[in-house]
C-alpha cells in the first residue's frame, strides 16, 4: 500500500486540489486543509467568536447544496479563484477584507435564499473546520473507490469522497484493517483510529453536480456497511509525498 494522490481542501465544502507533499506534525491536521469554511447565515453565528470550530450544519456543504460541486476551486497562498463551466468568476483574497467581502457577495448571489441568512468566510484561529472536532487525517484505497463505483454504476473518482490521502490498494476495505495499529508513511507516523462514516455528500457527482440515489442504501446492501477511508492522528510528524510506502509498525 502506498500513497497515489494527496488532497487538501482549504475551504470546507469546496473543491480541493492535490499537492506534491506534505509536512505533518504530531497532533496535527492535515496542512492546509480546510482552514476555511463558507458559514450558512445561521443565526447562531451572532453568538460564536470569529474562529470558532462549528458542525457542519453551520456551513454550506455539498450534501445539501450539490450546486457547490459545480465550483473548480484554485488555490495560491491564500488567493482563490473559482471557474464554472470554464469561466473565471471570482479571483479574491480570502486574507484581505476586499477579498473577504467579494467572496461574500458571490456565495450571496449564488444561494440566494436557500440559506439562513448571509454567507460569510470564516477562517478558524486553531485546527481546521473537519466534520469532528478532533486532530485527523484521513485516507482510503483505490480499490475501495472502484468498489463503490462498481456498486452504484458511477466512475471512481476520489473527489467524492473528500479524503487528505488516497492510497494505491488492491483489496476493497483493506484500509479498515488497519484500525488500531499505527502505521508509518514516509517518515511520518500515526494511529488509526476509526472509520469515516459516509452521508449523503456521497450522492453527489463531482463531475456533472448532479445528485444520484441514495448510495447509502447502495453501500450498506453490497458491502455491509456504509464507510469508506480511516481516521488517523499523527504521532510522529513527518512529510509524505505520493510514491510513499504505507508500513505497519
Amino acid at each position: 500500500m502506498q500513497v497515489a494522490e494527496l488532497w487538501q481542501f482549504p475551504i470546507k465544502g469546496l473543491g480541493g486540489t492535490t499537492i506534491a507533499e506534505a509536512s505533518l506534525t504530531a497532533g496535527g491536521y492535515f496542512p492546509g486543509d480546510r482552514l476555511y469554511a463558507i458559514g450558512n447565515g445561521h443565526s447562531k453565528w451572532d453568538d460564536t467568536p470569529a474562529g470558532t470550530w462549528m458542525k457542519k450544519s453551520f456551513f454550506l456543504q455539498i450534501m445539501k447544496f450539490e450546486q457547490l460541486a459545480a465550483l473548480q476551486c484554485g488555490f495560491a497562498n491564500s488567493q482563490l479563484s473559482i471557474s464554472r463551466n470554464g469561466t473565471t468568476e471570482l479571483i479574491a483574497d480570502m486574507d484581505s477584507a476586499d477579498g473577504r467581502d467579494a467572496i461574500d457577495s458571490y456565495f450571496a448571489q449564488l444561494m440566494g435564499d436557500l440559506v439562513p441568512g448571509a454567507p460569510r468566510l470564516m477562517k478558524i484561529d486553531s485546527g481546521a473546520y473537519t466534520d469532528t472536532n478532533k486532530p485527523w487525517i484521513s485516507f482510503g484505497g483505490t480499490a475501495s473507490l472502484e468498489a463503490f463505483a462498481k456498486a452504484t454504476d458511477t466512475v471512481a473518482d476520489a473527489r467524492r469522497f473528500r479524503l487528505n490521502m488516497i492510497m494505491e490498494t488492491s483489496e476493497p476495505f483493506i484500509e479498515a484493517s488497519l484500525i488500531g495499529k499505527e502505521v508509518a508513511i514516509g517518515d511520518m507516523h500515526c494511529q488509526v483510529v476509526e472509520p469515516v462514516g459516509r452521508c449523503a455528500a456521497i450522492d453527489v457527482d463531482p463531475e456533472t453536480a448532479e445528485r444520484g440515489p441514495s448510495y447509502l442504501r447502495h453501500m450498506q446492501s453490497a458491502f455491509g456497511h456504509t464507510d469508506l477511508g480511516v481516521f488517523a492522528q499523527v504521532t510522529k510528524g513527518g512529510t509524505i509525498r505520493p510514491g510513499d510506502t504505507l508500513r505497519i509498525l
